[in-house]
């Protein structure tokens, strides 16, 4: 798991090092899958509570991505 949504319904939904998070104006959640076939996702505020993850793996980035020369999560 590189982060994971906890839904307001209590449902938990993992994704993966290379999937994209980042939070848009009027507190919607976007979810970029690194899987090219897959759509991204939308959840409005009401339907997500928190969003958990790996240390390293930043809003707009995947966990994986360099920034500054070192690698994010190390």
């Amino acid at each position: 798991m590189a982060f994971r949504v906890i839904h307001s319904s209590g449902h938990r939904t993992e994704f993966g090092v290379d999937d994209i998070y980042e939070f848009l104006f009027g507190g919607v959640l976007a979810v970029h899958y690194a899987d090219p076939t897959k759509w991204s996702e939308y959840y409005p505020p009401h339907k997500w509570d928190q969003v958990l993850a790996e240390a390293g793996h930043r809003p707009g980035a995947t966990g994986g991505e360099s920034v500054g020369g070192l690698m994010l999560g190390e």
